[in-house]
Formats: structure tokens, sequence, C-alpha cells
């Protein structure tokens, strides 16, 4: 179905945070306000800009549904279950449903529960690098908002005066969507599923073992053991050159655990005064078990995107003989081609 401009925008708005969709905004030729409410109620007074550019939009939204804010884990298929996979792809159905019907809009709280429950397929999507299974669910994440403290009281009440400021914790449904990605050509499929800010790792766990289920049933196909991402984290951390680390916890063998991050964006751990100083200071190398690391790709003359490699273990499991690790977290993807450049920097470390 045509889908309403205020609709995508409201949908971008769910699930892009504002430094990637102000970016996503940029690119499409749309001006912004000051975050997505400011931007959203100008383009509103006046939508004749935004209406001119649905496609762009819709186009948009759709490459952030498959790319943006994932838990992603790999998965190497061998030659005759790949080809199987490639083959089965051309007669899948996608049924009717409410999320069939909106698509790519996203459904709000109130929609989704008329939706069916579990993990629905939703859409098949093609592009050069590969095609995408898009399944849809009802999922639970933790927001954290600002509280207005005078609309807390009437005035009288003194209970607040020493408050500069209150956030509330609140836990929302929202339309999560999970894609199983297989490649035009290689032999390994990425299984990538929503994880926004707030979401709590257990159950996007849960959410790939459906995922995988959804999968085994459309293609005949079980996926095998995912890849085993842990020798990222050193062999990322050890080459100077790629990108800029911003968060790195690790062990020493002065028996301490060390969680170092970066304020200043565009500085590298690995080249910070007080990290430097005390790798210097210890006999043996430092034992890293958690990673986050950042790119700065150039899009235009004035616009740049930062997409985000988080792979997060731990001192206990660094620790092990045979240290494994099955997923890692992408954040801040624009769309595809953020995402590639990222599965392209962790191909290269991994060597699929």
């Amino acid at each position: 179905m045509d889908v309403p401009v205020s609709d995508v925008l409201q949908s971008l708005r769910e699930r892009a945070p504002w430094p990637v969709g102000r970016r996503i905004l940029a690119d499409i030729g749309i001006a912004r306000g000051r975050g997505w409410q400011n931007t959203l109620q100008k383009l509103g007074e006046s939508p004749k800009k935004s209406e001119e550019k649905i496609d762009e939009l819709v186009e948009a939204l759709k490459s952030h549904q498959i790319c943006g804010e994932k838990l992603v884990s790999f998965f190497k298929l061998d030659t005759a279950d790949i080809a199987a996979v490639r083959e089965k792809l051309f007669a899948i159905d996608v049924p009717e449903t409410v999320f069939s019907k909106y698509y790519p809009a996203t459904l709000s709280e109130a929609g989704l529960k008329d939706a069916p429950a579990g993990l629905v397929l939703t859409s098949v999507e093609e592009n050069e690098k590969g095609i995408g299974l898009i399944f849809s669910s009802a999922r639970v994440t933790t927001i954290r908002e600002h509280i207005d403290v005078d609309a807390l009281s009437d005035g009288s009440d003194t209970a607040f005066d020493d408050y500069e400021e209150i956030i509330g914790i609140k836990t929302v449904r929202f339309h999560a969507f999970d894609v199983i990605w297989i490649p035009t050509s290689g032999d390994t499929l990425d299984v990538r599923i929503d994880f926004p800010e707030g979401t709590l790792s257990e159950i996007a766990v849960a959410a790939r073992k459906l995922a995988l289920t959804q999968f085994a049933k459309l293609t005949g196909v079980a996926m095998p053991e995912p890849v085993n991402v842990f020798p990222l984290i050193d062999k990322m951390y050890s080459d100077g050159t790629e990108g800029t680390v911003v968060e790195l916890g690790f062990g020493t063998t002065t028996a301490s655990l060390k969680n170092e991050k970066m304020r200043r964006r565009k500085m590298d751990l690995r080249s910070e005064t007080y990290h430097k100083g005390g790798k210097a200071a210890l006999d043996t190398p430092i034992e890293p078990f958690k990673l986050s690391i950042r790119w700065h790709r150039v899009i235009g003359k004035k616009l740049n995107s930062e997409p985000e490699l988080s792979v997060n273990s731990t001192s206990r499991a660094a620790g092990s003989a045979n240290p494994v690790l099955d997923r890692v977290v992408i954040r801040k993807c624009m769309g595809h081609e953020d995402y590639e450049y990222v599965r392209s920097r962790i191909a290269h470390h991994l060597g699929s």
C-alpha cells in the first residue's frame, strides 16, 4: 500500500536515533530542526518538501529497518546448503497480515495489539548485494525520559526542590524488524536482530532463535553454529589503522579489570596518553574482552556518517582456553552502505 509521508517520517523517528536520523534527512535533502520532535513539527506545518521526497524517504526507512541498530550473528553454510537456500527464496510467499499491510511503516503500540503473535514474515527485499527476509514482531525495550518537575507538584510541594533533573524509566512495546540476509555471492549469512538502546540482550538472543526456526521452516535448511567473532576484539584493537576505538574493556597481569571510554568523539583510545602509559608499565600485553570501534565515513561535501561496531565479551571468557562469542552489535548505520562497510571490516579481520 502507499504509505503517507507522515507515517514514514514517524516510523523513521521511532527507529533511528536523532544523530542518525538527521544525517538521513540531510542526505535526502530535507531541512532539519533541533531533534525529531521539532523537525517533524516543522515538516508537518509545511509538508510539500517531504511529500516530494516520499520515494527517497521510503527507501531510507527500508534501508534502516534492514541495517540499523542490530545485534548480528554470522552463519557460514556449505555449498549445497547455500544453493538450496537461494533456490527456495524465489518460492517464498509473504502472508497477508497487519504487518505486511502497513510495511514499511511501523505499527504503534496500539496497532501492535491487533498484530499476530510471534515472528511474522513481512517482506522479501532484494538489491544487488543480496536478499533479505524481513520478519516483524512486537518486542519490549526500556526508555529514559526527562520528566518536568513542575508537572509533578503544585508548587507548594518541596520534595523535588533539591533535584535539577528527574529521569523516568519506562518499558514500551515496539515494532521490531529482524532480518536474515542472504548475500548474492559468498556463503556467510547475516542474522540481524533489532536491538535499539534499552533492549535486553537476552530478549534479542531469544528473537534470534525464533528467526532461525522460521528460516528452517521456509528453506528446509538448519543453520550451523554461528561464527566465533571473539578474535575480532584483539585483531581490530591491534590494527591501529582500523577506525577509532571509543571503548575498551581489558584485563591486566596485575589482576585488575579496566573499562575505558573516550569522551572526545574523534580521539582514539589506542593513542590516549594514560592508556599508552599504563600499557607501557605492564610486563605483558593486556587482554581485551570488550571493544567499541567507530568509523568516520565521508558521504558528501558536508555530510558524514559514523557507524559503530561493539564486540562485547567478558573477562572470564577472555581468560579461557578457547574464548567464544557469537554476536556483535552494529549501531549508527544510516543504511546499507554503512552496514556493508562495517561488514567488510569484520570479514577482513575474520577472513570470511
